[in-house]
């Protein structure tokens, strides 16, 4: 287990539909958004086949007669393909929330080969194992196909303008899911928050420097605008799409997002808020693009019944005790 962190368990909200008698498999079950599915999905009354690729320690404690274990560890491996269709007879929807990330060394063009040959062709075989077996997917894609920089909130409308290999590959990954059947739906997914985040990204860096009494770290001058999502809202939507009725669902790309836009200092201010401290962040250059990307969320809110948790300062305290545990230490800065 990472750092011995308690299981994380996000909130469920109301819109999360009953799906009694429903059967879905979640590829990804170990990850930060795959393990609240789980959870949400077995909220709605779902039978659940969680499908880890590492160590599940997100899903501890969570059990009963309807969620079922399974460890698929090479994914990418077509080999492993005959074992993935015994994972999914019988299931009614697949979550496809795998990922697998390049090796750190590796070059840009290395990590396009990697993204585009690993993560976008393994989605393919898989989603049409699935298709084969009669199941919805459900992709996990991301808001960065659409390129770093968008005045307005951009809708499944707005062309595609991936530049980093990762969303390069998403966007391929989605033209295959839907090329290989279509029952599929991919949902661009804006930045994900909320407890199980684990990774060095702004929140958990932030909160984590700052209890240890260090200045956080802010890459490029913290005019970056992104949006923020919490990860219950995400997770649930992704249920209502896998189990909504056959026929009730006649969009196959869908934005998962609060529709609103937060700059990386915003996120910062609200963390030494929350956690009592001054706000003196250490600036970093960094090589990226500027970036500016909002979503629309209309079309799955009228879809799926979506709506985006509007209580950010709580929920970034949910996280916070989730990550730090109460009540949340902060050190005098060094």
């Amino acid at each position: 287990m990472v750092e011995r962190l308690p299981a994380p368990t996000a909130r469920v909200p109301s819109w999360l539909r009953v799906a009694r008698g429903r059967r879905l498999a979640v590829l990804g079950a170990d990850g930060f958004i795959g393990s609240q599915v789980v959870r949400a999905a077995l909220a709605a009354s779902a039978q659940v086949t969680a499908i880890s690729l590492r160590d599940p320690w997100r899903l501890l404690g969570v059990a009963g007669p309807d969620l079922r274990h399974a460890s698929v560890f090479e994914w990418w491996d077509p080999s492993s393909l005959p074992e993935l269709r015994g994972l999914l007879r019988g299931v009614d929807a697949l979550a496809l929330l795998a990922y697998r990330p390049p090796p750190a060394s590796a070059d840009s063009v290395a990590r396009l080969e990697h993204e585009l040959s690993v993560n976008a062709g393994s989605a393919c075989r898989l989603a049409k194992a699935a298709f084969e077996l009669g199941l919805r997917v459900v992709f996990a894609s991301s808001a960065d196909v659409y390129g770093p920089w968008h005045e307005a909130p951009v809708t499944e409308e707005s062309l595609p303008n991936p530049v980093t290999p990762y969303a390069r590959a998403k966007l391929r990954a989605e033209q295959l899911v839907a090329e290989a059947g279509e029952a599929s739906v991919s949902v661009r997914i804006a930045t994900v928050f909320g407890p199980g985040e684990h990774g060095p990204r702004a929140i958990p860096s932030f909160l984590r420097a700052l209890a240890r009494g260090e200045r956080p770290v802010v890459h490029g001058d913290g005019s970056d605008v992104r949006d923020y999502v919490y990860v219950g809202d995400v997770a649930a939507a992704i249920v209502n799409a896998c189990l909504a009725p056959p026929g009730s669902l006649r969009a196959n790309v869908l934005n998962l997002g609060s529709g609103r836009g937060r700059t990386t200092l915003q996120i910062l201010r609200s963390v030494c808020a929350l956690l009592g401290a001054a706000c003196d962040p250490r600036y970093e250059p960094h090589s990226r693009e500027r970036s500016r990307l909002v979503l629309d969320p209309s079309r799955a809110r009228y879809a799926l019944g979506f709506e985006a948790s509007e209580e950010f300062d709580e929920l970034v305290a949910e996280e916070a005790r989730w990550l730090l545990g109460p009540p949340m230490p902060v050190r005098a800065r060094r």
